[in-house]
């Protein structure tokens, strides 16, 4: 990688936020003619730190499991709702922020809405040289962690750009996870 745009060469996902995870998903799927949401409620990334990762909290290969740091710390509490949904080969997520160290997302709400813009995710094959890319840019990740088999990072463009960016490497069951998603939404036509 030799600049930030070359975080941005696979475009995956658009990444919105709401407060009612339900009534969003509805909107998907009545007036934008999704198919149905897969929802998750209280997913949790939050933990405290085993023995081993209090000796270096901050190198994610001392932490076995998921988790997410925010702002350079571990999340001790990190609770979302999430709805998924494609549309094609773009994936849909629909964020509630419920609990924890989710300002992030809390943030970018806006009332009365269905769901607000919030990121463009971006698929990498490296996460691990998309952080060294971020950090030569002079710049971090607002967060980032392990959720399954994703590895993932958001950069914080809301500045210049108006949104986050998401990166994310996938091992091989999340990108089935995601190509069942994309077949489901294909499967009506």
């Amino acid at each position: 990688m030799k600049s930030l745009s070359d975080l941005m060469r696979n475009c995956m996902q658009l990444g919105y936020v709401t407060e009612d995870v339900d009534g969003a998903a509805r909107f998907l799927e009545s007036k934008l003619g999704t198919v149905e949401c897969r929802k998750s409620y209280r997913s949790s990334l939050g933990r405290t730190l085993d023995t081993k990762a209090q000796d270096n909290p901050l190198d994610p290969s001392s932490i076995e499991g998921s988790f997410v740091i925010v702002d350079g710390a571990i999340a001790e509490e990190w609770v979302i709702d999430v709805a998924l949904v494609n549309a094609g080969a773009t994936n849909i997520e629909i964020i509630r922020p419920v609990s924890g160290s989710v300002d992030l997302y809390r943030g970018r709400l806006r009332a009365d809405t269905p769901a607000t813009f919030h990121h463009a995710g971006f698929r990498v094959d490296d996460f691990d040289e998309a952080s060294a890319m971020v950090a030569r840019s002079g710049r971090k990740w607002a967060q980032y962690g392990v959720s399954g088999g994703i590895r993932f990072g958001y950069l914080d463009l809301t500045a210049e750009l108006g949104h986050f960016i998401e990166v994310m490497e996938l091992d091989e069951a999340s990108a089935n996870m995601f190509t069942k998603l994309e077949e489901a939404s294909n499967s009506v036509y």
